[in-house]
């Protein structure tokens, strides 16, 4: 399955923070798992974009956190959740935008830079 094989290659440790209202969410404990952060300021071909899609995203701050739904079962992304790439220099906070889980094997997140963080 080509997801699987990108999900291999790009997917990093993700911690992911639930939230009702801006305050974490006691009935949705934060969870770890693998997945994918594509976000505006990295140049790379990911995603296979083309460079004037990347730069609208560049200008937007509009990221992509992409989850495989076998890894997220039980669980709902929504907006206002928060999302934390545990290997990243600053480990800064994004915030979901809005995610789609209509696809068949992965959820996928428009996230931007959070202005409260999870914690």
């Amino acid at each position: 399955m080509a997801t699987g094989s990108a999900h291999k290659l790009w997917g990093e440790p993700v911690r992911l923070s639930f939230l009702k209202e801006g305050l974490v969410d006691p009935a949705r404990p934060q969870i770890e798992l693998r997945a994918q952060l594509h976000l505006p300021e990295e140049v790379d071909g990911k995603l296979g974009r083309s460079a004037s899609q990347f730069s609208t995203e560049v200008v937007s701050g509009v990221g992509r956190l992409i989850i495989l739904k076998a890894d997220f079962e039980g669980h709902t992304l929504k907006t206002g959740d928060q999302a934390r790439g545990l290997e990243r220099e600053g480990a800064h906070w994004f915030e979901v935008i809005s995610a789609d889980s209509r696809g068949n094997d992965q959820i996928v997140a428009q996230i931007s830079l959070a202005t409260k963080s999870a914690s």
